[in-house]
């Protein structure tokens, strides 16, 4: 991309998606706070791909990563679970508490099993 990180084109993307909404929401709403938190939002977005367009990473050794990882699924779905079971109840919380248990001990076996690997 002609020395522009992909980061930052991502960023900005969705920087000029929120300042769009942001537009069309004072345009036709009559309160002034939502289209004013999401003009911030876009501008802090903006800021961010600025700083992300303009750094300078250099990686000290290659890195040897996953081509994908069962276990952090597991852990977002545990959240998901536990989160939503602060509305439907106790039980909800605990089966999502145990299904992100699991994915953290999938993800120790994971990072063990790289270390033994060399990676």
């Amino acid at each position: 991309m002609s020395g522009l990180r992909l980061g930052a084109v991502w960023i900005t993307a969705l920087a000029l998606w929120i300042g769009a909404l942001s537009l069309m929401m004072w345009l036709w709403v009559d309160d002034e706070l939502a289209p004013a938190l999401l003009s911030g939002a876009a501008v802090a977005l903006l800021l961010i791909a600025a700083f992300a367009a303009t750094i300078s990473i250099e990686p000290t050794r290659p890195r040897v990563l996953a081509e994908s990882s069962l276990a952090t699924v597991a852990i977002v779905i545990g959240v998901a679970m536990a989160v939503n079971g602060l509305t439907f109840g106790l039980f909800l919380i605990l089966i999502g508490a145990q299904v992100a248990a699991l994915g953290i001990a999938g993800l120790v076996r994971q990072h063990i099993t790289d270390r033994r690997r060399g990676g």
